[in-house]
This record gives structure tokens, C-alpha cells and sequence, in this order.
């Protein structure tokens, strides 16, 4: 229970407070998976579905009714949603996996997983989408998917997902300070 506290107080501590991505919320982005693309929708779906607040505010049901949203969002997107999901992820688990009756902890994790394909605009895609994740983020980002690769509350799938994210250099690489003070990759 210790490790599961501290792992949310980390999560809280590294991504803080983080501006809403006003032009494209959770059911926004799933429904571009139906294949709406036009702005103004968007932004009127997000403006009339969303949850306006901080990200640790996000109501569970809005994140479990919206689980493939991830894979829609941009770099603000992720920003703002990632942290509430992993959140929401360790401190219920079971709202996400329930032995041998459902399981969908492995669809955050699998967002997580850098595409290493041939396809260099897949490729980019991912880091374009992460671009915001680094430093303290990313370090937050590690520890929760070693939470829930060691976990027993989580489904086999969400594990090996996560080891198989964890093993990417996107993951592994170190950050360090450049001469500007940003952290940059290593």
C-alpha cells in the first residue's frame, strides 16, 4: 500500500497542474476513432462533454468510457489525461481489471508502447505524442509501469505490455540538463 501511495503522490508531484486541451477532450478524440475530423465539432464536443478542471479531477467514469481516446490524443492531450489515467489505474485497480471478467488497464499501457516499426511517420507520431513527457513526467511514467508490471491486480496483457513499453530506449533513455536548462534526451 506504501508504494501504491507514494507512486500517486509522485505522479501528482511531477505532472502538477497542467492546462486543459480545450480543443480536444476525452470524447472528443474517441469520437475521432469514428472518423470526425472537422475542428469545430471537436471543440463543441469537448466544450459540451469534457470535464473542465485539473487532471486529477477527471471523473472515473469519463476515463473508463473513453479508454481508446489515448490513442487520439496530441501532445497536450497526453499531457493533460495520462496522469489521471495512470492515477486512476493504481489507486482502482479493479475499475480497469477484474479477473477473467474484463481488462482494460493493457489499453493505457499499450498507448505507451513506442512504435518501432519501419514506419518513420508512426514512429514520429508516438514521440510527437510524448513530446511533452520528460524529465520528472517521464521518470512518473517509468514507476507506474513498473507498478503495474510487478502487480498482481493487474491482467497478464497490461503487464507485458508494460515490461515491453519499459525495454523501449524511449523509456530507458536518461534526461539531462542542455546548456539552456532544458532537459533534453540523452
Amino acid at each position: 500500500m506504501h508504494d501504491k501511495t507514494k507512486l500517486i503522490k509522485m505522479i501528482r508531484d511531477e505532472f502538477g497542474t497542467v492546462k486543459f486541451p480545450s480543443h480536444c477532450g476525452l470524447h472528443a478524440a474517441v469520437a475521432m476513432d469514428d472518423w470526425i475530423d472537422d475542428e469545430t465539432v471537436l471543440n463543441d464536443i469537448t466544450a459540451k462533454e469534457d470535464y473542465f478542471g485539473e487532471w486529477w479531477d477527471v471523473p472515473e467514469k469519463d476515463l473508463l468510457e473513453c479508454m481508446m481516446a489515448l490513442c487520439y490524443l496530441d501532445s497536450s492531450g497526453i499531457e493533460f489525461y495520462l496522469p489521471a489515467y495512470m492515477t486512476a489505474i493504481v489507486e482502482k485497480p479493479l475499475s480497469f481489471d477484474e479477473a477473467f471478467i474484463r481488462s482494460s488497464s493493457w489499453q493505457i499501457l499499450s498507448t505507451m508502447i513506442p512504435d518501432d516499426s519501419s514506419d518513420s511517420e508512426l514512429v514520429h507520431y508516438f514521440h510527437e505524442r510524448f513530446s511533452l513527457i520528460r524529465g520528472g513526467k517521464k521518470n512518473a511514467c517509468r514507476k507506474f509501469m513498473s507498478y503495474v508490471a510487478s502487480c498482481d491486480a493487474y491482467d497478464d496483457h497490461a503487464k507485458e505490455n508494460a515490461e515491453k513499453a519499459l525495454s523501449h530506449k524511449f523509456w530507458t533513455a536518461e534526461t539531462r540538463k542542455s546548456s539552456r536548462g532544458k532537459k533534453t534526451p540523452r
